[in-house]
């Protein structure tokens, strides 16, 4: 660690309750780079604990059974002491110090901090913050061809199934494009996905797993849920069963099941939907509930392989009820369309045209 000193030192006595923070101050130091090297540098010494101490201890559990011990007996002064803090999503960071070729760790267990109360932007800049630092660590890995990345492109008209280094099953929809690394190392499973996928994640309590969809993260501990983010304004997650954490840019929100959350206007909205409305694909039927004429556009030219062309790009944000069989010719999905839609839309040379 380097001219990062000071900032380390700053998120260290935040952490330990020295020193307070406001929103604002948290939010800068995230945006500022030696505040993000900072970060970075506390998270690589937690990982590098981690794999040296070996599996990561239940603080909860420890901490009470300190605590039940300490009010009985005095406690032998030859106990390991560790620190852990809790804010927010639970950043743990500890205190590193290397010598020649030995590395020496003390952990330190203080009583945690008292979960803050933080504005939304604030938990949506530190969850970024994560996902970054971890994605700058594989890019490391790949460059030193420590690690391999994987992509799964599906053609169009196809649908294609993958099991992921964990187990994780995930059923990909056509044009979609799946990214991830051969095996998952660090604290979280991070895939990248653009176009439309089903996951039924397992399950693993330390290490979440986290879709990037452009500009929307699910996280989630293990679970089935709906991810279709063909275009950047349109995202939209279902929730079958168990329960996801969804981010943008904007906010952040917990889903239920038969849930949705929606992108409008890079904000994330949760309606009650019917989780079939969103997953038919899977047995062949494209069901749209009130979509937009993009998206559906999107999965009709993914499906059948075929250019689009509007003339008025305002037709493209109305929203209608359609569905169509992937077994149906283009002709007959175009004449429900145009019967859904009451639009001038023709098919003609691998090309579909909305006047």
């Amino acid at each position: 660690m380097s001219n990062n000193n000071k900032e380390i030192d700053k998120i260290l006595d935040f952490f330990d309750g020295k020193e307070e923070l406001t929103d604002d101050e948290i939010l800068a130091l995230l945006d500022a780079e030696e505040g993000r090297k900072a970060w970075n540098e506390l998270a690589d010494l937690d990982e590098a604990a981690n794999r040296l101490m070996g599996k990561q201890p239940d603080v909860d559990a420890e901490w009470a059974a300190f605590e039940n011990k300490r009010q009985g007996k005095k406690e032998a002064e030859t106990m390991p002491k560790r620190r852990t803090v809790s804010i927010g999503l639970a950043w743990k960071v500890v205190a590193a110090a290397a010598a020649a070729i030995l590395l020496l760790v003390v952990m330190n267990y203080k009583t945690p901090v008292a979960e803050q109360d933080v504005e939304p932007e604030v938990a949506v800049a530190m969850e970024k913050a994560e996902v970054e630092q971890h994605e700058e660590r594989i890019a490391k890995a790949v460059k030193a061809k420590k690690i391999k990345m994987i992509k799964v492109e599906v053609p169009a008209g196809e649908m294609t199934d993958v099991v992921l280094p964990d187990g994780t099953q995930v059923c990909l929809n056509a044009k979609s494009t799946l990214e991830y690394p051969e095996t998952f190392e660090g604290k979280m499973r991070l895939v990248s996905l653009n176009g439309e996928g089903y996951f039924k994640v397992s399950h693993d309590k330390r290490h979440p797993f986290v879709i990037k969809a452009n500009d929307v993260t699910t996280r989630v501990l293990g679970t089935e849920f709906n991810v279709r983010c063909y275009d950047a304004a349109d995202v939209h997650v279902t929730l079958v069963e168990g329960s996801v954490e969804v981010a943008s840019n904007i906010n952040k929100v917990k889903i239920s099941p038969n849930q949705d959350a929606c992108l409008a206007e890079g904000k994330l909205v949760v309606a009650n939907v019917n989780p079939k409305d969103f997953t038919s694909w899977r047995e062949g039927l494209m069901y749209f509930d009130n979509a937009t004429l993009r998206t559906i556009l999107h999965q009709i030219g993914a499906w059948y392989n075929v250019s689009v062309v509007c003339d008025k790009s305002s037709l493209l944000d109305k929203h209608f009820h359609y569905m169509f069989n992937v077994n149906d010719s283009i002709e007959k999905a175009i004449q429900l369309l145009r019967n859904a839609s009451d639009l001038d839309i023709t098919v003609d040379d691998n090309t579909i045209q909305v006047k």
